[in-house]
């Protein structure tokens, strides 16, 4: 029935109708006129069981509850399965016809952006029983009705909307430019058509004290209560929309809110920054995963889960108790508000990835330092140059156009659209969160500059630009009669009437700008400031107390007059070539500018022009230029510098060897945020991939430029670049092939006119004629002509000597070496300068032949004068000056004849390649060995400390292009090969790998030749070749080599340090093998050797007792192992103090001795201050750290702390990944890991994915019988028991058993606890006898081994007690029990989860713990 009468067949019993059928059809009637239901056209008869509901359901889902369908779904009333509770309960959703219309093709207008949010929102839309509104069961009425003959009518709750919407607005002082984007998410929420009600108010978030968040229901209404907007009824969604500037968001006020809303319903915050900038305001987000806690469910319902890439290192989330609230962080736009929406209506365990901040956490965070604008005008211009720093191009550009005109929001809004409409509200907030804006004293309607800040900007631009933007102001509509005179001003400076004195902020503008003009504007600047306003006297002023290596402002040109085309330009140029260039935010290992730089006008064109257009261009010399000398270094220096202010990061990296451009990604870590401040240098291997990814993503610079100087190498320089990115590259080389790969960008000689013009520059009282003679002779090679220029106006020479004294050296110079490439008038002009070098200086002419054998690139002061402390007796060293003043002489000579750059800010010398090629093609080969073996002295002099150390590692990067350059290897001095073996390891120790494997094998083939096997070097280098070759995974290399080098020391009885070495090495070698107890053997040989020869506090006896407890560990005996690296580590520290390396590791074998012994509590409590004296002294990302923390994380597991030991063991495995590889040893171990916290975190899908991945590469890396491998696979059988999967996981775990027992015993404690998982999945398949069995057996042996207290011995009984209760024995069971819960008690704490499983009768599962190798 649908509640309408039906018709009757005619018959004669057919009568007027009764009563109460026409009271039926009145009541009817009026029912359906209150409603708007019209009666259906009779066209025909209708079924009793056909519906005329409006919005028919479609045919069940398999989930209960529905959405209302979306413009994008197919079909008027697809329906999306989502969860809820029962159909027939209060909760009961119901879809509804759809709201939006269908899509439609994309019109740009200014309602585009809301609508798409519109459509994310309708996500939201669902329909659920209404509390209020009722509806008349007409089918219930009629039948109830019929039965009992009484007219009462049944009713049904009607169908609503499931959701309120509060939009609540910041009322913070930087929002006001947010109004659009307020505006468009407001009318987005009322034409989704997914809530009830939409209720707009603005919110106040106070910053001092105590206070508490109020609400405005209008932007000048009265304050309310927070309370006005929530109600218990769990109904009602909260959107918060802010820019995070206020600083509110950092106070108490902040967390009260964000904790009340969450609290209420479910709550987001809507973040207005772009999320590069959101770092830098008062609210800065954590990356998570978010888990729906259910339809509707408020915030504390949400699940935090680490981010799919990883938990952020750098950024731990912030210590709260347990009432921190999570909150996401939504950008304005639709795929972010559709994650959120699939959170609050999704069904629990929906995952979706956000940014979060905790409500409770906020108090303790840092204010949005923007807001903070100088307190005096001398403060100016360092404030400007920090924004400049901070902002993008466009910010910095938009910043000097508003400062011609008074800020307020309606003007800067036309201004910015006028000027730059690709602009948006972003670049205004980096304005004003850039510290310019004087908050505390201005009007929040309308802020105003700090003081001096309008001047400064002003004196960054041209007048050109400045006058332009005048001329646009007066265009205006929000300028009014103040624009139309301000650019009536420009025209007739001295004629127009000064701005009205109640104009307050026009007449400032004003004066700033007329002062920036100069010229005739500055007579009317001073009638203006005669009137009483009191300004900054000139932007020189403000910047007065700027270093002279800070950001320079220049004021605007005064000296220049302005033409008829600056006043009236309208499309003026942005940048003049000859305005004077401003340092970017960040300049790295940027050479000096060239001074003597003249000309390459149409080079600098064309590079410009390719980097507007492409993101790699290269510097190539032309197809007439057959050798460097052109130039493209210079070049591309002289663009950096004409160009800086376009950048916000420039880098300069020497590319001519691959270590040194690892080395200087490297040095950008902390540059961009992603190291510690206080880390004197970082891994390559971690640093280099996080600071790629950080230029690809724009954060924190979104403009940068790096500049690969003599790039040689195409592919080993190009896997070191970023992928896209906002940024540009700049590579200079000689090797053609880059054009192959980037756009080339070609150069020659100088034309005459340029040659003529730097040797004139050179040598002001040169003739023109004279100079044009000049370069024709010298072929208009630049550096020959620098080289003649700087020879001129030293000696003043005169042009026809000169001339003829190049003559006479034709004939030496054609004997040159042709693969030199060194042109024949360059090599003469240098032959001159040489020869007079020789007679004014002769230390300096020896100084230089030792310097071109070392690299073409920055050699330290500090090294020179080490020469003198070596001991080796060549006479190039040493005739060298012995005192600093010698050498300063010696330097300065070079310098001033141009032989040489000298960086007196970063202390170098440096000789140009042609140079130094030439220079070692002019020596003899008998001297040029005896000058190469001199620089091979001077490096071994300044041979860093030890190389473990991050605190040296500059030092040894600073060498190493020398190391190389000079073929250190072919060195047969031990001093010299002491070096080569440092830097070896060095190399290694700072995550070149790659660099560290080939140097040492180059290194240990040629000391091979040159001194056969049996010398000490040589078996040296061979252990520390083989050792890289294990830790990269070529096992099969390495044992031959070190098997080789062990069996060579013991037959011609090396020193006894070369036989621990080798001993200790081929431990580790069969360590990696799994021969365990061989390793042990030879560990124990090597510390017995060294004990009574150097006794206990040697370095040499601390190293082989630790390799010594290593192998003790692996095969179980941790009670030796624990005595041997207790002393082990008391000595170390005595001698090396507590922050070494040394010490830190041996401190790291203990608490894993006293972990495996059965002290939980104790090795965790080590080995938390443990990790944290690694991370301050090695920083998180160093290996010995990472160990340190796989280390914790057990400890903390094993300790009952399963959560935290989950975040560390991921946090760990990320890192580990990212700086090695997923293949490497450390990320596999690091792995093993991860997948047993994630099984016991309840995540076990995840657990046996990566079990599975880890142990087939482990299987492949170290062999499937290898002790790491078992312990794998017996996690993984662990995980398939959790997943009900129990004859799998029997079988496999019955495999590891057997093979465990034939490698490591079944004694061991692995195989030990291996069994109790046994026993764990017979007692999971209900086969209680054999459970009983294992655990019976095994519990005998752990007492006998680990003793009757351990707590994997309590855990077994714990477990045997439950199997004799499945046996009905349960007297017995009862003692047991009570048994395991005593000793339990006794070590570990009392809310571990081995004892809550004892005490409530379930069975305990214990990992397997990894012993490291």
């Amino acid at each position: 029935m649908n509640g309408i009468p039906r018709e009757r067949a005619p018959g004669p019993e057919d009568v007027d109708p009764h009563w109460q059928e026409v009271a039926d059809a009145v009541w009817l009637a009026a029912h359906w006129s209150r409603t708007g239901r019209t009666i259906p056209e009779e066209s025909g008869p209708v079924d009793d069981d056909e519906s005329v509901d409006v919005a028919p359901l479609p045919p069940a889902p398999s989930s209960d509850v529905q959405q209302v369908p979306t413009a994008e779904e197919s079909g008027p009333y697809a329906a999306l399965s989502l969860p809820a509770s029962s159909p027939e309960g209060p909760a009961q959703v119901r879809p509804g016809p759809p709201v939006l219309p269908g899509a439609r093709p994309h019109v740009p207008g200014p309602g585009a952006r809301s609508a798409q949010l519109a459509r994310a929102l309708h996500r939201l839309a669902r329909r659920v029983p209404s509390r209020e509104a009722l509806l008349l069961d007409e089918e219930l009425t009629a039948e109830r009705m019929a039965l009992d003959e009484l007219w009462l009518p049944l009713f049904r709750p009607g169908w609503a909307k499931a959701f309120d919407l509060v939009v609540l607005i910041d009322n913070g002082p930087t929002m006001a430019i947010w109004r659009g984007e307020t505006a468009a998410l407001g009318a987005a929420a009322e034409h989704s058509g997914a809530f009830r009600s939409v209720r707009t108010v603005h919110l106040n978030v106070p910053h001092a004290g105590a206070g508490v968040p109020t609400l405005r229901w209008s932007a000048a209404g009265s304050t309310a209560d927070l309370g006005e907007v929530l109600d218990g009824r769990g109904d009602r969604l909260f959107l918060v929309v802010t820019d995070g500037l206020g600083h509110g968001w950092a106070a108490y006020a902040a967390d009260i809110l964000l904790h009340r809303l969450g609290r209420a319903g479910p709550t987001a915050l809507v973040h207005l920054l772009p999320p590069h900038m959101r770092h830098r305001s008062s609210l800065h987000p954590h990356a998570l995963v978010l888990e729906a806690g259910g339809f509707g469910a408020s915030n504390r319902n949400l699940h935090l889960r680490p981010p799919f890439s990883g938990p952020d290192p750098l950024r731990p989330l912030p210590e709260t108790d347990g009432e921190a609230t999570a909150v996401p962080v939504l950008s304005l736009k639709p795929g972010s508000l559709t994650a959120w929406a699939d959170l609050v209506v999704g069904e629990p365990g929906v995952r979706r990835e956000l940014p979060v901040v905790l409500a409770g956490s906020l108090s303790a965070g840092t204010p949005a330092p923007g807001l903070r604008a100088p307190q005096l005008p001398r403060g100016a211009a360092a404030a400007v140059r920090r924004f400049f720093t901070l902002a993008t191009p466009a910010a910095r550009r938009l910043a000097t156009y508003l400062a011609a005109a008074p800020f307020e929001f309606d003007l800067i809004q036309q201004l910015r659209d006028r000027t730059m409409p690709d602009t948006g509200a972003e670049h205004l907030a980096e304005i004003l969160m850039g510290g310019l804006i004087d908050w505390e004293h201005a009007d929040a309607q309308r802020p105003e500059f700090a003081d001096g800040v309008r001047e400064a900007l002003l004196a960054t631009t041209t007048r050109t630009q400045l006058a332009t933007v005048v001329s646009v102001l007066g265009e205006l509509p929000a300028a009014g009669e103040h624009g139309i005179a301000l650019r009536a001003a420009l025209r007739d400076p001295a004629g127009i009437a000064l701005p009205d004195e109640s104009a307050w902020a026009w007449r400032r503008t004003e004066l700033a700008v007329m002062r920036a003009l100069a010229g005739p504007y500055a007579l009317r600047a001073r009638r203006i400031e005669a009137t009483g306003l009191t300004v900054i006297r000139d932007a020189a002023d403000v910047g007065s107390t700027a270093g002279p290596s800070s950001l320079e402002l220049p004021p605007a040109a005064a000296s220049r007059e302005p033409s008829e085309a600056t006043v009236t330009a309208v499309e003026a140029p942005l940048k003049s070539e000859a305005e004077p260039s401003r340092s970017p935010s960040v300049m790295v290992n940027v050479p000096p500018r060239n001074r003597l730089f003249v000309g390459r006008t149409a080079q600098l064109q064309a590079l410009e022009e390719q980097l507007e257009v492409q993101d790699v261009v290269c510097l190539l010399p032309d197809a007439f230029s057959t050798s460097s000398g052109v130039g493209t270094s210079e070049l591309a220096l002289e663009y950096v510098y004409r160009h800086a202010d376009d950048y916000n990061l420039v880098c300069w990296i020497p590319a001519e060897w691959e270590s040194l451009v690892l080395a200087t990604l490297a040095s950008l870590a902390d540059r961009l945020g992603l190291g510690r401040a206080a880390s004197a240098a970082h891994p390559v291997d971690w640093a280099e991939p996080a600071v790629l990814d950080a230029l690809r993503t724009g954060a924190p610079y979104d403009g940068w430029l790096l500049v690969l100087d003599n790039a040689v190498d195409v592919e080993a320089v190009r896997r070191h670049l970023p992928t896209g990115g906002p940024g540009k590259i700049i590579v200079t080389s000689r090797n053609p092939e880059w054009q192959q790969v980037a756009t080339p960008v070609t150069m020659g000689v100088f034309e005459r006119e340029e040659s003529v013009e730097l040797l004139r520059k050179l040598s002001p009282a040169l003739p023109a004629e004279d100079a044009d003679r000049l370069a024709e002779a010298l072929g208009d090679v630049p550096l020959a002509v620098e080289q003649a220029g700087t020879w001129h106006g030293l000696t003043g020479m005169g042009t026809d000597e000169y001339l003829e004294l190049l003559g006479r050296r034709g004939p030496a110079v054609d004997a040159l070496d042709p693969d030199t490439n060194c042109p024949v008038s360059l090599a003469a002009v240098w032959d001159i300068s040489l020869e007079r070098l020789r007679e004014l200086n002769p230390d300096a002419r020896r100084l230089l032949d030792l310097c071109a054998s070392m690299a073409p690139e920055p050699i330290p002061f500090d090294l020179l004068p080490q020469v003198r402390t070596a001991d080796g007796t060549s006479p190039e060293s040493e005739h060298l000056p012995g005192n600093p003043m010698g050498m300063s002489r010696a330097v300065r000579a070079l310098w001033q004849l141009s032989l040489a750059k000298v960086d007196h800010r970063a202390g170098t010398l440096q000789l140009h390649r042609l140079l130094r090629a030439a220079l070692l093609a002019g020596l003899p080969a008998e001297q040029r060995e005896r000058t190469r073996e001199a620089a091979h002295q001077l490096l071994a002099a300044g041979r860093p400390g030890r190389c473990s150390s991050p605190q040296e590692w500059p030092a040894y990067w600073s060498l190493l292009p020398h190391v190389l350059a000079s073929q250190a290897v072919t060195s047969t001095d031990p001093r010299v090969r002491a070096l080569v073996h440092d830097v070896v390891l060095f190399l290694e120790h700072c995550g070149d790998r790659e660099g560290a494997a080939a140097l040492g094998r180059q290194a240990w083939a040629a000391w091979l030749a040159a001194s056969g096997e049996e010398h000490s070097d040589v078996l040296r280098m061979a252990r520390a070749y083989a050792s890289l070759l294990r830790r990269s995974g070529r096992l099969a290399e390495s044992v031959p080599l070190t098997e080789n080098a062990l069996e060579v020391s013991r037959r011609i009885a090396v020193d006894p340090e070369d036989l621990i070495d080798s001993l200790c090495e081929l431990a580790d070698a069969r360590r990696h093998q799994g021969q365990f107890q061989e390793a042990r053997a030879l560990s124990e040989e090597a510390t017995r050797l060294a004990r009574p020869v150097f006794g206990s506090q040697d370095p040499w006896t601390l190293r082989a007792t630790h390799s010594w407890g290593i192998d003790l560990r692996l095969c179980g005996q941790f009670e030796e192992a624990l005595t041997l690296d207790g002393q082990n580590a008391r000595l170390a520290e005595d001698l090396y103090g507590p922050a070494d390396h040394f010490t830190l590791e041996s401190l790291n074998a203990v608490s894993i001795d006293m972990r495996e012994r059965g002290d939980y509590p104790g090795a965790r409590d080590l080995q938390e201050d443990l990790y944290r004296r690694a991370r301050s002294e090695l920083g998180e990302e160093h290996r010995l750290t990472l160990h340190i923390a796989a280390t914790l994380a057990v400890c903390r597991r094993r300790d009952g702390a399963l959560s935290a030991a989950a975040v560390l063991s991921e946090e760990t495995l990320w890192h580990c990944t990212a700086r090695y590889g997923s293949d490497h040893l450390d990320s596999l171990l690091a792995a093993i890991n991860a997948a047993v916290d994630r099984r016991l975190a309840g995540d076990a899908e995840w657990s046996q994915q990566l079990s599975e991945t880890t142990t087939q590469r482990l299987a492949a890396r170290l062999g499937e019988d290898h002790l790491c491998t078992l312990v794998a696979e017996a996690n993984l059988a662990a995980t398939l028991r959790t997943l009900g999967r129990l004859d799998d996981a029997q079988e496999l775990e019955d495999d590891v058993a057997h093979r465990l027992d034939a490698t490591v015993g079944p004694r061991h404690m692995t195989a030990l606890t291996v069994a109790i998982g046994r026993a764990n999945t017979a007692y999971a398949g209900l086969e209680f006898e054999r459970a009983h069995e294992i655990d019976e057996s095994n519990q005998l042996l752990l007492a006998e081994i680990a003793g009757e207290q351990h707590p994997l011995r309590l855990a077994c009984t714990a477990n045997l007690a439950l199997d004799l209760r499945g046996l009905g024995q349960g007297a017995e069971a009862d003692e047991l029990q009570r048994t395991a819960i005593e000793g339990l008690l006794a070590v570990v704490r009392e809310d571990h989860p081995w004892l809550l499983a004892a005490r409530q009768r379930r069975r305990i599962e214990c990992d397997v713990a990894l012993i490291p190798l």
